[in-house]
């Protein structure tokens, strides 16, 4: 599905716009800390405060909200959890539009990765040992004991040592400086606490990704090729700031790859279509892309199908609508079920004005699939752009029934509600997308103005409203306190 809509980064205080920390049904989760400082940091409090570094993490970085991107490094990520140890709580992995190289993962299992990272993975096994190596700062509680020894050393306040972290995963430079703000004078950087730890991470996301049938001997590789970017650029590379790269840890992980047997480990399907993908959206300029895939398709063994369909995503983007259309049905025609393909075809035929051709392809999809995210969310954007509402709004809310935190459907199911001219539903849901951009000052505005349009008679969904502005503004207040 071809986004109409960027998310810009929201500039946002922390303690002006902070987050919840459980679905937008469900209020009050916050964890109790017994006052500004906390020593100890228990799993359970550990996810919840993780839950509200991610809320504000997604209010403030360029997110990307591409539902095949998440199915795929929500997959390959749990993957690899499910052959790891310690694991105390679900993660979750997400993408931040940044052409830079770099990944981090913040408190209760949730880490992110640049789109850069993945472009510039020769394999799949690059990028896994990258995620790996996040699964493993997690489950060794690197940032949990970080945050408990930076509590022992100097007074904190929630707030600030959560935003402290949030930049310091992203910008090590700025991060550091905000940590010495908040504490009046930096006892022990978040960079110094991460070098202390990247061997421990090194070693046992190395174990997991073999485990999980990934190559080992991708990790030296890939440090490599970062060591040898690094040297031919002014600044180092955002990935070696947080995770400092020095000679022996090079040696070190290319020794215990050795005890590794060497076998070859194709890259999947969907890492060469999720790769011309990111390269197509998100790393190359539009006027570039189509002429990078053509150059690609024109060298020795690079008429693949991952280069077809990067060069229909560039075609797309271009508005060149007829060959887009024409590479993907060739490729649709080997594999008609292939989501990638299915995603940009129904898209064309959108544009086209082809609104119930892509309502009957995607609704036998929706018939075999029905909690795909991938369909549901092509299958409502189409509706939406046939003006069936209703369609819309059934599959949306059934999506945000059991994936209440996708940012996308509730965009999508604001359009609609406004569409229909249903102002309390559409006050309502931009409500629930602030919420979820840790926003709650827009959120709570929101909610006011879904009251002021609701009808005298419509008490009990006032009631309702209410409450949730209720616990929306105690939340706040709770936050603020801390």
């Amino acid at each position: 599905m071809k986004l109409t809509a960027v998310f810009k980064p929201l500039i946002l205080c922390l303690l002006a716009a902070s987050c919840y920390t459980s679905t937008v049904h469900a209020y009050g989760g916050l964890p109790d800390l017994g006052g500004n400082g906390f020593s100890v940091l228990t799993p359970e409090k550990e996810k919840q405060l993780g839950d509200v570094m991610m809320r504000q993490t997604r209010g403030s970085l360029p997110m990307v909200y591409d539902p095949l991107m998440d199915e795929y490094i929500n997959a390959l990520g749990n993957r690899m959890v499910a052959r790891a140890n310690d694991v105390k709580f679900p993660f979750k992995f997400y993408w931040i539009q940044d052409k830079n190289i770099n990944a981090f993962a913040t408190l209760g299992g949730n880490i992110a990765s640049h789109t850069g990272t993945l472009a510039i993975a020769d394999s799949e096994s690059e990028f896994a040992s990258v995620i790996s190596h996040e699964i493993a700062h997690v489950t060794q509680r690197h940032i949990a004991r970080f945050v408990e020894a930076q509590s022992q050393n100097a007074p904190l306040t929630l707030a600030g040592l959560l935003a402290a972290i949030v930049i310091a995963t992203v910008n090590p430079e700025a991060g550091m400086a905000a940590m010495a703000a908040t504490q009046g004078a930096a006892q022990q950087s978040a960079i110094n606490f991460t070098r202390s730890n990247e061997q421990e991470a090194d070693r046992i996301g190395m174990q997991v990704m073999a485990d999980a049938g990934f190559d080992p001997y991708a990790v030296p590789d890939f440090f490599r090729k970062l060591a040898e970017q690094s040297r031919f650029v002014n600044q180092q590379l955002a990935f070696l700031q947080t995770h400092p790269l020095s000679q022996s840890r090079v040696s070190d992980t290319r020794l215990r790859a050795e005890q590794f047997s060497k076998r070859f480990i194709p890259d999947s399907q969907d890492f060469s279509l999720i790769k011309a993908r990111v390269l197509a959206r998100y790393q190359y300029d539009k006027q570039h892309s189509e002429t990078v895939f053509l150059k690609k398709l024109g060298q020795p063994g690079g008429n693949t199908k991952a280069n077809q369909y990067g060069l229909a995503i560039a075609l797309f983007d271009n508005n060149k609508l007829d060959e887009a259309k024409k590479l993907i049905e060739k490729l649709l025609q080997d594999d008609k079920h292939n989501l990638y393909y299915i995603d940009v075809y129904t898209d064309i035929l959108i544009a086209q004005g082809e609104y119930q051709q892509s309502l009957d392809m995607l609704e036998q999809q929706y018939l075999l699939r029905p909690n795909n995210q991938v369909v549901t969310l092509n299958y409502a954007n189409a509706a939406l752009s046939a003006k069936a509402y209703r369609l819309a709004i059934h599959l949306l809310k059934s999506l945000l029934f059991y994936k209440d935190d996708n940012i996308l459907a509730y965009s999508m199911l604001a359009d609609a509600y406004k569409e229909m001219e249903d102002l309390p539903r559409f006050y309502e849901a931009r409500a629930d997308l602030s919420y979820q951009l840790a926003n709650y000052p827009k959120a709570i505005d929101n909610i006011d103005e879904a009251l002021n349009y609701l009808q005298p008679e419509e008490k009990l969904e006032a009631r309702r409203l209410e409450a949730k502005k209720k616990q929306l503004q105690a939340e706040f207040s709770r936050l603020q306190r801390m």
